[in-house]
């Protein structure tokens, strides 16, 4: 028995190995959108129409959780449970932040609500979507710690490119950043620690779910990201 349990701890390490590679590889710090957020190039338009765009998949984040929470039980559901009653805290619900971050940078309530969702935005909310609602549970959580995992420093990074070069400095336009940045800590180590314990199934298709994730999660900026909204100096 101890054997057994020995190999199988070293299958789900393994596994784990290859996830957090492949979540390095496709880091969304990578993507041209954000490198040029970084570096200050992005245009107020290009701003915009993030704000706009992502809003829907922050939007239906908690949905996510919601279903597949109801697919899980005792300690796992009670993980997601205290995700969701963060994104849904009464002092500060996610979406609700979100919308101030994009008031901050000029994005008014009418225009995100009646923004048309571009390509790459519909598939990241359609496959988060799918994989919490259809998928096997193992890679549901895979997915979320593919996404998660990078919030934090994607957060940090976030902050002082607003600072530093969009002139957003108010406590409402970086609240929703500022609480990612460390609340995302929290969830990626708790992501992290179950499937460290608990993943079991087929880890070539865990793996592949956790790249479809990420692939959703880059789309969603190419969605966002041209050539024409970048400032030139």
């Amino acid at each position: 028995m101890a054997n057994t349990n020995s190999s199988a701890s070293a299958k789900r390490s393994a596994l784990l190995a290859r996830m957090d590679a492949a979540i390095a590889e496709k880091s969304l710090l990578k993507h041209p959108f954000y490198q040029d957020w970084q570096a200050g190039k992005l245009s107020r338009e290009a701003l915009q129409l993030y704000a706009a765009q992502y809003y829907k998949h922050v939007e239906a984040f908690p949905k996510h959780l919601r279903v597949l929470a109801a697919r899980t039980e005792g300690p796992l559901q009670g993980l997601i449970r205290e995700n969701l009653a963060e994104e849904e805290s009464p002092t500060g619900q996610h979406p609700k932040l979100w919308r101030d971050f994009a008031a901050a940078v000029g994005v008014g309530e009418d225009d995100i609500t009646c923004c048309p969702a571009l390509p790459g935005t519909k598939a990241v909310v359609q496959k988060f979507r799918e994989i919490c609602g259809d998928r096997p549970v193992a890679e549901a959580v895979a997915a979320l710690y593919a996404y998660e995992a990078q919030v934090p420093e994607i957060a940090t990074t976030k902050i002082d490119g607003l600072k530093s070069f969009y002139g957003v400095t108010q406590p409402e336009g970086l609240a929703y950043f500022e609480v990612h940045e460390e609340a995302d800590k929290a969830h990626r180590a708790a992501w992290r620690g179950w499937l460290e314990e608990h993943a079991s199934g087929d880890e070539e298709e865990i793996l592949k779910t956790t790249n479809e994730a990420l692939d959703a999660l880059w789309g969603a900026l190419d969605a966002v990201h041209c050539e024409k909204q970048v400032v030139t100096n």
